[in-house]
């Protein structure tokens, strides 16, 4: 097998330490991650849940843009949203042949959102079911799943080959934003460890050099649209 790499993806000095997974030693309780994130967006006050709702909705196309995805053609690609949330993520405003958003919470989210094309499934359980996709997203949920080691290299093993994959995630979100649904700390250097001998970066926005910030916090961050290369004969 040929590995055509022609581009590294790009580290930021801000990166941190690649071993520097979590905020602590302990392995996170991932039942208790998910009641957080659950509780986040399960908000009984309805003037309170639709201001949430605003808010978070109004973010994807930029963040469609910093992904690089407003230069890709997806108009006939099958697309997964993985960590979607209750409203769609990313891929609600990607045009697209079709869609399927993955969230562990999504029979939860039911209570007050109406989901479609919702699996519910962690992201760590998608193995084969990665080659069906033509472009994965994936927005700032890395930090808050079980094992974002475990998701980063199924991607790179299970994707099809020129396939792409899209993300932004605020750097080291566990130390920037603490929460208790934030225990991993993700970042470029983290990226490249586990990304660069499978995938070529074709667009990649950071902090330190295009001033790249997440959320009302404007917390540093980084974007990536990566194009599977391993896989070709």
């Amino acid at each position: 097998m040929t590995n055509i790499k022609n581009t590294t993806i790009p580290i930021a000095p801000i990166a941190g330490n690649e071993n520097n997974w979590r905020t602590s030693q302990s392995d996170p309780d991932f039942g208790h991650i998910l009641e957080v994130e659950a509780d986040s967006w399960l908000i009984e006050d309805e003037t309170r849940r639709k201001d949430k709702t605003l808010r978070e909705a109004i973010r994807y196309p930029l963040l469609k843009k910093q992904m690089g995805l407003n230069f890709l053609d997806t108009a006939d690609m099958i697309v997964a949203d993985i960590g979607a949330g209750p409203l769609g993520g990313v891929s609600s405003v990607v045009h697209c042949r079709e869609v399927h958003r993955f969230d562990p919470l999504a029979d939860v989210y039911r209570k007050y959102y109406h989901l479609n094309n919702y699996h519910n499934v962690k992201a760590e359980d998608l193995t084969d079911d990665l080659g069906n996709f033509d472009l994965i997203i994936i927005t700032n949920a890395l930090d808050h799943c079980e094992n974002p080691r475990q998701i980063l290299g199924n991607l790179a093993r299970y994707m099809k080959y020129s396939a792409y994959f899209a993300h932004l995630h605020a750097i080291n979100n566990a130390i920037t934003h603490p929460h208790e649904a934030h225990v991993h700390n993700v970042n470029p250097e983290i990226f490249r460890k586990n990304l660069d001998a499978d995938f070529e970066c074709v667009w990649y926005l950071d902090y330190q050099n295009d001033y790249l910030t997440y959320g009302w916090r404007k917390q540093p961050a980084f974007s990536g649209l990566y194009r599977k290369i391993t896989g070709y004969k």
